[in-house]
Formats: structure tokens, C-alpha cells, sequence
């Protein structure tokens, strides 16, 4: 008997090593058809000049937005994340989602079927909004056993949509890691960007076909309307604490969710504006992101400024893209060995460390404190990016991703300046070829555990760097 338990456990994992890892790496070419892509408008659109955008550089006011957003909303709130972490803020956010959806406001919350972190206080928040006769909860990809190549496919979207006239999307999930006035030890900075259009406009419908795409698609998972009555008892408690929670916040003043912006006023408008997506595909994805924004990269006359939290440019990602002329100065922004949260991940960089600096990039490696979670481009002093494609195979090959394209000079000298905040907490270690010395620009001192660690990973990486 233990010889056959044995053997059945030793077969199942040997077809997840071949359907979650082998499978990745065969040279198939893509069937999808037209269905698996959502049509995003080029940078060129209609909605040229009615646009208003405003930079959410800053996490507590990043979360303040959403807060306004979703009590200012009257007749829908869609919400796509890949998770909802822990702390007050995200009660507060919950809370005023309920709020909402008690007044009559239609609530959709979709997110991400592995990753959504709905443990803890939150793990009873399926039922909580499943039971509200105005909200409705659904998961993307799922976990499913037997199907480890579905394990990859991961919603990467970050947004947020009321109304049809207010958007908000960028980098953060929801939770104190995000919003936090006083920043836990897990903190990240991380960017967003509103978008108001008085008169919903054609990139915010984009953006609301992009959401009910997802939300109706094969991959996401219903949940059930009527639940167990030990579940929806759980439930019904756990949204009434949020709800209190939010109610209490209000009462007493608190800053997180009483704040007021006015959109027309606060926001800038914005010559064009372009929203784009990966395709909606299992398996390894066409990058259309990736050669978005090697496409747009191509246009710059000047430079390219990269804000990422990873880069880790496999050789797959370099496959049909263009090189940057040299006289094109590109900056790269990336967490440090003391700033990572994600060794293995930083792992990958160092693997190609050496030869991200051949091409002439000014590598820069940021010090912290915390670490930098933020997606963001600029080119020239006109165009910029804000998203959620970090600089790795992942978001090229595996996960949803969004982005918005933005040609706006101001907006582009606001976000210039706030990768430059950053930079003046990095180190630069590489610049046109040249490698810098730790002592030429007075780096931390590494740990040297961590250190010899993400070594001996990095050189083993090869095997899964694309999916990392």
C-alpha cells in the first residue's frame, strides 16, 4: 500500500514537472484567435484632449483616491486585483465597498485565484460580499490541481473603475504594505494614476470592456450566490466588522477616508491617452505589452526613463525587439540586494546583471528604505507609462497586464520627478559599459549571508528564469 501511495505521489510529480514547467519551454506556435485579445486603442485615439490624469506618487493619497472614488460612486464600483492584503486601510476600503453597495451601488471585486491573500481576518470575505444582494465576487484562474499549467496564469491587473467617468489603475494592491501613513516593515512604494473623463470618453470604456472581459471569461471562476447558513452567517459578521470599521473611521475624522479631491480641478489633461492589455491566454502569452513598449521606446529621440521593481531581460523577451540606438540614454531604477522582497527574483537579475550592463545602461539600484514596487516609463519629456508590467518573463509571457500611455509633458515632468526621488536613494552601478566599484559611490554594506545566497541562486536560476 505505501509502495503504490508512493509511487502514485512520485507520478503526480512528474506530470507537474512537465505540465508546469517542460510544457513552457516546447516550441509551439500560438492558435489563439481574435477572442484571447482585447482591442485597446492605439495612441492615436479619439479621446485626444478631454483626458484629465493625476499622478498617485504617494501611497496614503493613493489610497485616499480609492476611498473618494467608492464613496462618490452612484451607480457601479469594478474593482481587479491580484490580492488584498492585511490592515486598516484595507478594512476601510472593504467597508466602504459595503457602504456602497448598501446605498444601492452595483460592486463587482474580481481577483486573482491564487494570489488574492484572502487569509486571516479577510478569509471569509467570499462569502461577505457573495451574500450582498449588490455585490458580487469572482476569482481568476483558480487553483486547480490536476491542471498545473493553469498555476501560471496569474491576473496581474490593478484597477479600479466608477462610474465609467473615474479610473484608477498603477502597481498597488490593496492593504497597509500600500496605503499606510506609517509604513509597516513590508512597505512598498509604489505608483498609480488617475484618469477622469467628465464625459466617460473612449479609454475609459476600454477600460470597463477590459474589466467585464475578464469578469466573463472562461477562466474566472463564479462564486455561488447562496452559501451554506454557517457561511453565510460568517460572512454577514465579517461584513458587518468591516462595515463598522469604515463607519467608526468616518466618525472620528480619520484622513484615509474623508479626504477631497476634485478630479476636474487636481487632474491635468492629457494630449492622448492609449490603455493597453497582454492577451488573455494559459501557457505562454504573446507579448504584446513587452513589444508595446519596445514600439514606443523606439520613438524616443532622447531617453528612456525605467522605473522597475525587477529586471530580468531573458533571452525570449529580447526576441524580435529592437535595440535602443546609442545615442538614446536609458536609466534603469531597480531594487538593491538590500532593498528586495523577492530574492529569488533578484536572484534572476544578477544571473544577467552582467550583461544588462554591456548595453551601455545607466544602472542605478535603489538603497530604500523599504523597497520600490512601482512600473513606470518615460520618454522623451512627453510620453508616459504607468502600469503594471514589471521587467521580467513573467509579466512578458504569464500574467495579465495593463497599461496606459500618456502624452502630457506636465504629467511626464511629475513622474520624471518622482523616479528622480528615487534615484537620489540609489547607487549607480553601471554607466555607458563601465562597471562602478562599491567604493565609488559608497554602496551599503551587503549582508553577506544574502549575499552568498542570491549567488548560488542566481547561477541556478537558468532552469526557471522564465518563470520567475
Amino acid at each position: 500500500m505505501l509502495q503504490f501511495l508512493f509511487f502514485l505521489i512520485l507520478l503526480y510529480v512528474v506530470y507537474v514537472f512537465l505540465t508546469a514547467f517542460v510544457l513552457f519551454y516546447l516550441p509551439f506556435q500560438k492558435t489563439c484567435k481574435e477572442h484571447c485579445i482585447y482591442k485597446a486603442s492605439s495612441i492615436s485615439g479619439d479621446d485626444q484632449g478631454i483626458n484629465q490624469v493625476m499622478l498617485l506618487d504617494d501611497g496614503f493619497e493613493s489610497g485616499q483616491v480609492r476611498v473618494q472614488m467608492i464613496r462618490e460612486a452612484k451607480k457601479n464600483i469594478r474593482l481587479s486585483y491580484y490580492s488584498i492584503q492585511k490592515g486598516k486601510t484595507a478594512e476601510w476600503v472593504l467597508g466602504a465597498l459595503i457602504e456602497a453597495a448598501d446605498r444601492g451601488v452595483k460592486v463587482q471585486l474580481l481577483l486573482d485565484g491564487i494570489c488574492h491573500s484572502l487569509r486571516g481576518p479577510l478569509k471569509h470575505l467570499r462569502y461577505a460580499v457573495g451574500n450582498h444582494p449588490n455585490m458580487a465576487i469572482r476569482f481568476y484562474e483558480p487553483f486547480r490541481l490536476f491542471k498545473p499549467w493553469t498555476w501560471h496564469n496569474r491576473l496581474h491587473d490593478k484597477l479600479l473603475l466608477a462610474d465609467g467617468r473615474v479610473a484608477v489603475m498603477g502597481g498597488r494592491n490593496i492593504g497597509d504594505k500600500y496605503f499606510a501613513d506609517q509604513p509597516p516593515k513590508d512597505f512598498a512604494y509604489d505608483r498609480d494614476v488617475l484618469l477622469y473623463n467628465a464625459k466617460k470618453g473612449k479609454v475609459l470604456d476600454e477600460m470597463e470592456q477590459y474589466f467585464v472581459y475578464l469578469w466573463n471569461h472562461d477562466f474566472t471562476k463564479r462564486t455561488k450566490d447562496v452559501f451554506s447558513k454557517a457561511k453565510a452567517k460568517k460572512g454577514k459578521k465579517l461584513r458587518k466588522q468591516l462595515l463598522r470599521s469604515y463607519q467608526e473611521a468616518i466618525r472620528t475624522k480619520e484622513p484615509f477616508v474623508t479626504s477631497t479631491y476634485d478630479w476636474a480641478k487636481d487632474a491635468i489633461l492629457a494630449k492622448q491617452i492609449a490603455f493597453f492589455t497582454n492577451p488573455v491566454e494559459r501557457l505562454n502569452k504573446r507579448p504584446l505589452v513587452l513589444k508595446k513598449l519596445n514600439d514606443l521606446a523606439q520613438r524616443s529621440k532622447r531617453s528612456v526613463l525605467i522605473q522597475t521593481p525587477y529586471v530580468i531581460p531573458t533571452r525570449p523577451m529580447k526576441d524580435g525587439l529592437t535595440p535602443l540606438p546609442s545615442d538614446i540614454q536609458t536609466t534603469i531604477v531597480t531594487n538593491s540586494l538590500t532593498a528586495t522582497p523577492n530574492p529569488l527574483a533578484f536572484a534572476g537579475y544578477l544571473s544577467t546583471k552582467k550583461e544588462l550592463m554591456k548595453t551601455g545602461v545607466h544602472l542605478y539600484e535603489y538603497q530604500g528604505p523599504y523597497s520600490i514596487h512601482a512600473k513606470s516609463m518615460v520618454i522623451d519629456d512627453n510620453l508616459s507609462i504607468i502600469g503594471t508590467y514589471n521587467l521580467d518573463a513573467r509579466s512578458s509571457f504569464l500574467n495579465t497586464e495593463s497599461i496606459l500611455v500618456i502624452d502630457s509633458a506636465p504629467f511626464a515632468l511629475s513622474l520624471t520627478e518622482a523616479i528622480e526621488r528615487k534615484i537620489a536613494y540609489s547607487v549607480l552601478v553601471a554607466k555607458d559599459r563601465t562597471e562602478y566599484k562599491a567604493s565609488d559611490y559608497g554602496q551599503k554594506k551587503k549582508p553577506f549571508m544574502k549575499r552568498l545566497l542570491l549567488t548560488g541562486l542566481s547561477t541556478i536560476t537558468v532552469l526557471w528564469r522564465r518563470l520567475i
